[in-house]
C-alpha cells in the first residue's frame, strides 16, 4: 500500500514539474506566469491549424518577456501596459499572430515590427495611437488582418498602407479621423472587409472607395452622414454587404446606391428616414437582406417602396415608434420574400390584400403588432377601448362601424413657422378596412373632399394676413376668411370679469393674428378717463 502510495505522489511530483517549467519547442522556458501551449488556430479564411501559442494576456506587464521561443506562432499580450518594443520580436520570425490591444503604443513606429514578414493577423485596438505615417507597415507583406479601431488616430498618411498588398480586412472604426482619402486604398487590392464607422467624418466624396474593387463589406456605421454623393461607391462592383446604422440619413441614398449591382445586405437602421418612397431600392435587384428598424422619423411606407427586389428574403422594419401606415402595394411583387418582421411600430392595421401579395411567406417569421394598439378615439364612450374588443362585443349601434381608430398624430408637426408666402405641404393617411374617407376642415368650417386616400395639401398665409388653402391639382376648391380682415395694430377690447368666474373663453378670434392678453386684478371697478 506504501509503495503504491509512494508512487502516486512522485507521479504527480512529475507532471506538475512539466507543467510549470515545460520548454516551448524544447529550447526555451516558458516566460514566468505565461501559458505556452499548442492552440487551435483558424486562418482569415477559416482554415484550421495547431500553432504553437504563448498566451501573456492581463498580466501587467510593462515590457515582453525576452525568453520567447523563436518558434512561437501565436504570441498574446493583450491589457499589459506596454508602452514601446526595442528587440523582443525580432527574433520571433515565425509568428502569425500578434496581439498588443489595450496596451499604451502612441506610435506603430515603436512596436518593432519590421522582422515579422510571416505575420497573418495584428491586433493594435484600443490603444493611444494619434498618428499612422507612411509606409509603417511596409515589411508585414504577409499582414492579412489588421485592427487598429478605437485608437486616436486623427491623420494617416497617404501611403501608410503600402506594402499591404495581401490584407484582407481593415477595421479603423471609431477614431478621429474627419475625412477619408482614397490614396489610402490603393496599396490595398486584395481588400474584402473595411469597417470605418463611428469617425467624425465631415462627409463623404465622390469616389471614395475607387481603388477596393475587391471590396464585399463596408461599415459606415455611427459617422453622422447626412447625405452620400451620388458617386461615393462608384468601382465597388463586388459590394455584398452595406451599413448605414446611425448616420443623420433623411431619406434614402438610392443614385448612391444604383452604382452597387451586386448588393445582397443593406442596413439603415437608426436613421432619421420619414418615408421610404416609391424607387428607393429599384436598382438593387440582388438585394436579400433590408434593415429599417429604430427609425424615430419613419412614418409611411409607400406604393412601390420595394419594386425591383426579386431576391429579397428578409424585411426587416420593427421598433419605429411612429410608423403608422403602410401602403397595401408596398409588398407587390415581392415573390422571393420568406420572412417579414412588422412588430413594435403604431400599425393599427395591415391590408389583407399587402400579406396575401407574399406567396413564400413563411407565416412563423411574420411577427405584427399587438391587437392592443389599435383603441377607439370616438365616440366618447368608445374612448380607449380596443377595436378588437367593439368588435365582438358589438358595442354601440354600428359596431366597429361606431368606433373610429385615431388617425395617427405624427402625421403632423406639432408647429410650424412658415414665411409669408412660403408654400408648405401636409399629408394624412390611414388605413382601414373598409377604405376610410378623407376630408380636410377649413378654418371656416367646411370640410374639402376628395376622392384619393391620400390628399396633399399646400397652405399659405398671404400678405395680408388671410388663410389660403388649395389642391396641388386643382381638383377641389379653397375657402379662406374674408380678405377685409387685414393686419391691425394697437387694437383692444375690455371686459369685465367678476371675481368668482374661474374660466373665460375669448371667442371670434381671427386666424393669423397675434392677440396678447392682459388681466388686470382690482377690488373695485376701476375708473376710466380719457385723454387727448
Amino acid at each position: 500500500w506504501r509503495i503504491t502510495n509512494h508512487f502516486c505522489l512522485r507521479q504527480i511530483s512529475i507532471v506538475f514539474m512539466m507543467f510549470v517549467f515545460r520548454p516551448v519547442g524544447g529550447a526555451v522556458l516558458c516566460p514566468l506566469q505565461c501559458v505556452c501551449e499548442t492552440r487551435p488556430w483558424y486562418t482569415p479564411q477559416s482554415v484550421y491549424h495547431q500553432a504553437r501559442t504563448v498566451d501573456c494576456n492581463e498580466l501587467h506587464l510593462r515590457r515582453i518577456p525576452v525568453n520567447v521561443s523563436a518558434d512561437t506562432q501565436v504570441l498574446l499580450l493583450q491589457s499589459n501596459n506596454i508602452s514601446s518594443i526595442s528587440t523582443e520580436l525580432q527574433r520571433l520570425t515565425n509568428l502569425t499572430e500578434l496581439d498588443l490591444s489595450q496596451n499604451h503604443f502612441t506610435q506603430v513606429s515603436s512596436m518593432g515590427l519590421s522582422s515579422l514578414g510571416r505575420l497573418v493577423t495584428l491586433y493594435l485596438e484600443e490603444n493611444h495611437i494619434e498618428e499612422l505615417e507612411d509606409f509603417s507597415l511596409r515589411n508585414l507583406s504577409s499582414l492579412e488582418e489588421l485592427y487598429m479601431n478605437h485608437n486616436r488616430i486623427s491623420s494617416i498618411g497617404p501611403k501608410a498602407f503600402a506594402g499591404l498588398t495581401n490584407l484582407l480586412r481593415l477595421h479603423l472604426n471609431s477614431n478621429r479621423l474627419v475625412a477619408i482619402d482614397s490614396r489610402w486604398f490603393e496599396s490595398l487590392p486584395s481588400l474584402e472587409i473595411l469597417m470605418i464607422g463611428e469617425n467624425p467624418i465631415l462627409g463623404l466624396e465622390e469616389k471614395n472607395f475607387m481603388p477596393l474593387s475587391r471590396l464585399h463589406s463596408l461599415v459606415l456605421a455611427g459617422m453622422g452622414l447626412a447625405s452620400v454623393p451620388s458617386a461615393a461607391f462608384l468601382g465597388l462592383d463586388y459590394l455584398e454587404s452595406l451599413s448605414f446604422y446611425d448616420n443623420r440619413l433623411r431619406s434614402v441614398p438610392r443614385d448612391a446606391l444604383s452604382v452597387l449591382p451586386n448588393l445582397k445586405f443593406l442596413d439603415l437602421n437608426r436613421n432619421p428616414i420619414s418615408r421610404v418612397q416609391q424607387g428607393d431600392f429599384q436598382n438593387l435587384q440582388h438585394l436579400e437582406e433590408l434593415s429599417l428598424n429604430n427609425m424615430d422619423e419613419l412614418l409611411m411606407v409607400e406604393r412601390g417602396a420595394f419594386q425591383n427586389l426579386q431576391e429579397i428574403a428578409k424585411l426587416e422594419i420593427c421598433s419605429n415608434p411612429r410608423l403608422s401606415y403602410i401602403d397595401p402595394l408596398a409588398f407587390s411583387d415581392l415573390s422571393s420574400l420568406r420572412t417579414l418582421l412588422l412588430h413594435s411600430n403604431q400599425l393599427g392595421l395591415l391590408s389583407g390584400d399587402l400579406l396575401s401579395s407574399l406567396p413564400a411567406l413563411e407565416e412563423s417569421h411574420l411577427k405584427l403588432l399587438e391587437s392592443s394598439i389599435t383603441v377607439c378615439s370616438s365616440p366618447p364612450h368608445l374612448i380607449g377601448k380596443e377595436l378588437q374588443e367593439v368588435v365582438a362585443q358589438s358595442w354601440g349601434a354600428g359596431g366597429a362601424n361606431s368606433c373610429l381608430p385615431h388617425i395617427s398624430p405624427h402625421a403632423f408637426p406639432p408647429a410650424m413657422n412658415v414665411s409669408a408666402g412660403q408654400p408648405i405641404t401636409l399629408e394624412c393617411w390611414a388605413d382601414a378596412d373598409p377604405a376610410p374617407q378623407f376630408y380636410w376642415v377649413t378654418p371656416t368650417g367646411d370640410k374639402v373632399r376628395q376622392a384619393d386616400l391620400t390628399i396633399i395639401v399646400s397652405v399659405f398665409v398671404d400678405s395680408q394676413g388671410s388663410f389660403g388653402s388649395w389642391s396641388g391639382g386643382g381638383s377641389w376648391w379653397g375657402a379662406e376668411p374674408s380678405r377685409e380682415q387685414p393686419w391691425t395694430e394697437n387694437s383692444s377690447a375690455a371686459s369685465l370679469v367678476p371675481v368668482d368666474v374661474q374660466e373665460y373663453n375669448l371667442t371670434h378670434l381671427l386666424p393669423a393674428t397675434e392677440y396678447h392678453v392682459c388681466l388686470t386684478v382690482s377690488s373695485s371697478p376701476p375708473s376710466f378717463t380719457s385723454t387727448s
